[in-house]
């Protein structure tokens, strides 16, 4: 059976993807990331001198890598040196965005990170449909990834697919599970993480975060609920910066 996942009516709902060509911003650097079959991603890294780690963070739906120029310099305050991808068929990325396609990227865009980090340990961050991104990557232990953040993250496979507005004729296959549910790569994450969720957040709601820390292997992991904040405007939160600054510091210390 084919999956809902692959098909046209799922993608149409799932992605929105808006175009940029920003200039790159002083103390920034664009790298084209190579994916295959001809598709290139665009991956913004911001200078951090003093940076003790570099941050790889995937974004949220409808967002783009300029979309956080301006917040690169909290990111530096936090002890990160910021790199945004974005998926393809956003900001200057080519392709058109599957979810299959997305998830499958990530391994990619992480090596190119890896390649950019400067020798320092990397975290690896999901925003919201980046947290699916996260989850692939961190079922396998990598000695320079220190630690992942999952931040209004997905953790319910089902209900992604309802909030599409889609109706399955039966349940999903154990297949479509595998491929997709991101529980079942964090039952093998076994690298410290921090779970970011708004407490009001009413489009993921928050009982998805307690969802993705409880499935998490690794016995490191630290669930924040951003109090009075929704889905997009948790970094306005003095919590948000807190949680991370530490977590960053804790998982570092060499």
């Amino acid at each position: 059976m084919p999956s809902v996942f692959d098909h046209p009516a799922f993608s149409s709902t799932m992605f929105f993807p808006r175009r940029d060509a920003t200039r790159t911003p002083p103390g920034a650097t664009d790298v084209a990331v190579d994916v295959g079959d001809g598709v290139r991603l665009h991956l913004r890294a911001h200078e951090a001198p003093d940076a003790r780690a570099a941050l790889l963070l995937f974004h949220g739906n409808g967002e783009v890598v300029a979309d956080y120029d301006g917040a690169a310099k909290h990111f530096a305050r936090a002890g990160v040196a910021l790199m945004v991808v974005d998926y393809r068929g956003y900001g200057a990325s080519t392709g058109r965005p599957t979810l299959r396609a997305v998830l499958a990227d990530a391994s990619r865009v992480l090596d190119a990170a890896l390649a950019l980090r400067a020798a320092r340990p990397l975290v690896v961050m999901g925003r919201s449909l980046g947290s699916l991104s996260a989850a692939v990557l961190c079922d396998t232990a990598r000695e320079a990834v220190r630690g992942y953040v999952f931040e209004s993250g997905i953790g319910d496979l089902d209900s992604l697919v309802a909030r599409r507005g889609i109706t399955l004729d039966a349940p999903l296959s154990d297949r479509d599970r595998d491929d997709f549910d991101p529980l079942r790569r964090h039952a093998r994450c076994s690298t410290p993480a921090l779970v970011l969720h708004g407490a009001r957040d009413t489009l993921i709601a928050p009982h998805e975060a307690q969802a993705t820390f409880d499935a998490l292997a690794t016995t490191d992991k630290t669930l924040v609920y951003v109090p009075d904040r929704g889905h997009n405007d948790l970094s306005l939160h003095d919590d948000y910066w807190r949680a991370l600054t530490d977590f960053v510091r804790r998982v570092t210390v060499t």
